[in-house]
């Protein structure tokens, strides 16, 4: 018997609650920039510590969002189109993460 649907249930629960901090985290500064400029809100993404925060946050919640995906398509498709939509669902993940990582690194660490 495979033991994948406790592995996912497991790390879905594990992201949720690494993402709350990440969030309380977000929103705050978020309020704390309302108003601000462009190059204020920029040279605070350029802090190596908020961009990679900032980098964690997106990661953990593209994951979080894989895996919530994944259960949805799970449950309520049932026609040939659910392998489809999987691998869309990964695809989409995946290009979220790799976009956010890109330009985080371009802002924070590449200058």
């Amino acid at each position: 018997m495979s033991k994948k649907g406790t592995s996912t249930f497991v790390i879905q629960r594990a992201t949720a609650v690494l993402l709350i901090p990440l969030a309380i985290w977000f929103l705050i500064n978020i309020v704390a920039h309302i108003g601000a400029d462009y190059s204020s809100a920029r040279a605070w993404l350029e802090q190596p510590f908020n961009g990679s925060l900032l980098g964690a946050f997106i990661v953990i919640g593209a994951w979080h969002m894989r895996i919530g995906m994944m259960e949805i398509i799970a449950d309520y498709i049932h026609s040939s189109i659910k392998s489809t939509l999987l691998l869309i669902n990964w695809l989409v993940a995946l290009s979220v993460i790799a976009a956010a990582a890109w330009s985080i690194y371009n802002i924070s660490f590449a200058g």
